[in-house]
């Protein structure tokens, strides 16, 4: 989907509040006055919170995908890619904390069933993605073949998950990035045959 520049104000804008107050306060109202005009205004652009919601995930995982698709068309190896891709993560979250709000509010958006859907759709095609790389990596030797890349692209996807969410509950209180150095080294380690 294409946005208009009102409309990617308005991502940005609630991208932030969810960041500064959390998902509950985001109102059309709160959203309103931080952006400046009356909500009214705001329905010219979106039906409501669910549309804005659906919007963020959908312009997250848009900007998402732009950054992993030079990684996955590169001529790196799978295990190289895997680090590429974690990298990329913790360095695009560490830049945008407040993304981590959205990403990780899916509990909020279990009785909706449209953002639970939105979710799940991200959550599977982001493991498709990383399957295709490990099993291309256990083909060209980067990736120990003795493990379903099922289970190993679990294993790489939950680690980043574990790591983003531990940041984000410790008030972002240490460097995302050098920690996502450390996870790599011992994941690294995991997916090497011995």
């Amino acid at each position: 989907m294409d946005y208009t520049k009102r409309q990617i104000e308005i991502i940005e804008a609630a991208t932030k509040l969810i960041g500064a107050k959390g998902l509950h306060n985001l109102t059309t109202k709160n959203l309103a006055a931080e952006i400046g005009f009356s909500e009214p205004a705001l329905y010219r652009h979106f039906k409501g919170k669910t549309e804005i919601l659906v919007s963020v995930l959908t312009f997250y995982r848009k900007s998402l995908q732009e950054g992993l698709k030079l990684i996955v068309s590169s001529n790196l190896s799978g295990k190289e890619k895997l680090k590429k891709i974690m990298e990329f993560q913790f360095n695009h979250f560490s830049e945008n904390p407040a993304i981590v709000m959205v990403v990780f509010a899916e509990a909020s958006f279990q009785y909706d069933n449209k953002m639970s859907e939105m979710v799940l759709t991200i959550l599977n095609q982001k493991k498709e993605t990383v399957g295709r790389i490990i099993t291309a990596g256990q083909n060209d030797g980067s990736i120990r073949k003795d493990v379903t890349s099922s289970s190993l692209a679990s294993i790489f996807m939950g680690a980043i998950r574990f790591s983003i969410l531990r940041w984000r509950l410790n008030n972002y209180n240490f460097n995302l990035v050098d920690e996502g150095k450390t996870l790599w080294n011992d994941l690294a380690v995991i997916m090497t045959e011995q």
